[in-house]
């Protein structure tokens, strides 16, 4: 990825709408017009997006290998 890309703010956003989607997956927002297969489906693109930006940032390799520690 461009150095310009702040993929961390990127992945911490899909988290964040993965949760959403999650819960609407979860629970009967169907008032609100979310339905639990469209929220599954919405998961699975936020998931498998993360899994590409990771293979395009890290490689297969730097996927599995252990991360240094957090400062």
């Amino acid at each position: 990825m461009p150095d310009w890309i702040n993929s961390n703010s990127i992945h911490n956003v899909l988290n964040t709408l993965i949760v959403i989607s999650g819960s609407a997956a979860g629970f009967d927002f169907s008032a609100l017009g979310v339905s639990p297969p469209f929220a599954g489906k919405v998961v699975a693109i936020l998931g498998l997006t993360k899994l590409i930006m990771n293979g395009i940032r890290d490689g297969i390799p730097g996927m599995v290998k252990p991360q240094p520690p957090v400062k």
